[in-house]
């Protein structure tokens, strides 16, 4: 019966020194690897196909090839500089 102060002393040091470690788990941000679903449908035809990034309502950003993700960003042709 004299154990018991120290078990609990003992289980509620372990609870206090994990504790941060589960808190760090749970509020971690989610992974950026999968974009988020597209909100805006450009051609009508009810399947959201674009993206607002600038949250300025227009679409910025476009999955033409259908599969979920905004497609890469067209390379600019540059002119090469004459000098």
């Amino acid at each position: 019966m004299k154990n018991t102060p120290l078990l609990a002393a003992t289980i509620g040091t372990a609870m206090l020194i994990t504790a941060p470690v589960f808190a760090q788990d749970a509020t971690e941000a989610p992974s950026e690897s999968s974009p988020p679903p597209a909100t805006i449908d450009t051609d009508g035809d009810g399947v959201m196909d674009a993206w607002d990034q600038r949250g300025d309502g227009q679409p910025d950003a476009f999955d033409q090839d259908g599969d979920g993700a905004p497609d890469p960003k067209p390379e600019t042709e540059s002119t090469p500089d004459p000098s």
